[in-house]
């Protein structure tokens, strides 16, 4: 029940939240469409005044002025109105302000100038469309509707928070009053549950002894019970053994059949014996110890530089460009070469981790040959490619300390080319080079090879 008032209050609070902006809003615009029609014809009127009063009185008397006040009447309606004649001001509202001053978007600005009697009248005026007390009036009523059901909605809130709480209360004092309650009533069953088994064990004393008394009556003689239950009676007699007892029985000497139970045991629970003189070592390889020095790839990566194989090189490669003819992106292809660096040197080592740095995926990273390196960066063209490998080359070259370097770049382009094609390429590439260019890349004639391509197709 909570829960539907409170909805159906959300939906009568935001209810007169939107109607008090839309009374606000409809009411300005209201007066705003009546007064641009008005305005115009209010304006007339007034001319029409001013010439009537001009025509009977010649001279700028204040009886003239007070007769142009009548003419103009709520001068709250105007937010600058001025009647010359002969230039010389008769009407000014208000005062100290010039008609520039007064022009905004809520106003009508008005002019005319009106012959009479040889002398010349002039009138401008401001006719607000929206009248700053229109303004107020309405914004007031909206605010005092807003401010009403704030005011009630802070008052809810605090009720409900006030109930919450002391339901809390009640309900706590309700479950404390039935835990007393379940308590009371489980001491009472616990009691009456005594008094039934002590009933019921008097009722058992008093058969047996009743049946003792017939038994006897009727049979005087009764014959000896048998040896078993002699015997079981002494075994629950004796069920509880002493310590002493044990250590007496621990301490005597064993009978022979309990020799042999406890040999048997031993015998069971031994554990068996691994035939290690029946096993001999396999005979190992001839060429063994020359395939342990070979240099055949181990792993994904080469221990030594931290990054790929040069005999995983092709198979990645064109698994990567299969990937790229797909999704049709690009490829680029570097093959960096550091001529005079052997691959175990530190240089070496240290340029492969920065290139990983870079290309972020240390699988992309192959050896080649034994001073260079390639590297596969996906969706990438030659213009991004070139770039990439300027900053590469300063780098590197701070790496190794200034020695020589060179770089070549090869990309897919749009082609349908194997890897080993990307290698050659890039290859060229770093033979073109020099001190002068050290980063070349092999640019490709796209529109030749799509002439290329409908050829062969044709």
């Amino acid at each position: 029940m909570k829960n539907r008032f409170i909805v159906i209050y959300t939906f009568f609070a935001a209810a007169v939240f939107i109607f008090s902006v839309t009374f606000f809003g409809f009411n300005l615009y209201k007066e705003y469409s009546t007064n641009l029609e008005k305005s115009e014809l209010k304006f007339t009127e007034l001319v029409n005044d001013i010439r009537t009063l001009s025509y009977a009185q010649d001279e700028n008397t204040p009886a003239y002025a007070q007769g142009i006040k009548n003419a103009v009447g709520d001068a709250a309606a105007y937010s600058f109105i001025q009647v010359r004649r002969n230039n010389e001001t008769v009407v000014l509202y208000p005062t100290g302000k010039s008609k520039e001053e007064t022009i905004s978007r809520l106003v009508k600005t008005f002019t005319s100038s009106v012959n009479v009697n040889k002398q010349t009248v002039n009138v401008d005026c401001n006719i607000y469309l929206i009248r700053p007390d229109s303004i107020f009036y309405f914004a007031r009523i909206s605010f005092l509707m807003i401010l009403i059901i704030t005011i009630i909605t802070i008052i809810m809130i605090i009720y409900l928070n006030i109930s919450e709480a002391q339901s809390d209360v009640i309900s706590l004092e309700e479950e404390e009053e039935n835990s007393e309650e379940t308590a009371i009533n489980d001491d009472e069953i616990f009691e009456e549950d005594e008094e039934v088994t002590e009933t019921e064990e008097t009722k058992e004393v008093t058969e047996p002894e009743k049946s003792e008394v017939t038994e006897t009556a009727d049979e005087p003689e009764q014959e000896p019970a048998p040896e078993e239950n002699t015997e079981t009676e002494s075994e629950e007699k004796h069920t509880e053994v002493t310590p002493e007892e044990v250590q007496a029985i621990l301490a005597g000497p064993l009978t022979d059949e309990q020799a042999a139970v406890e040999n048997q045991t031993e015998t069971e629970a031994a554990p068996a014996k691994l035939p290690l003189d029946e096993i001999k070592p396999a005979p190992l390889p001839e060429n063994a110890a020359e395939a342990s020095d070979s240099n055949e790839p181990s792993g994904l990566f080469n221990p030594e530089t931290g990054i790929g194989w040069e005999s995983y090189l092709s198979t990645r490669l064109n698994n990567e460009i299969d990937r790229a003819t797909a999704s049709e992106i690009d490829l680029a292809l570097f093959i960096i070469k550091l001529p005079n660096i052997p691959r175990t040197s530190e240089f070496f080592k240290n340029v492969c981790n920065y290139l990983a740095i870079q290309f972020q995926f240390k699988d992309l990273l192959f050896e080649h040959k034994d001073d260079c390196i390639v590297a596969i960066k996906i969706s990438m063209n030659v213009d991004e490619a070139l770039k990439m490998a300027d900053k590469l080359y300063s780098d590197i070259c701070n790496i190794i300390d200034d020695k020589s370097c060179r770089i070549g770049i090869s990309s897919r382009s749009i082609r349908i080319v194997t890897g080993d094609r990307l290698i050659l390429e890039a290859e060229q590439a770093i033979e073109h080079s020099d001190a002068q260019s050290p980063v070349i890349a092999f640019r490709v004639d796209s529109e030749k090879y799509r002439k290329l391509m409908e050829q062969s197709q044709n």
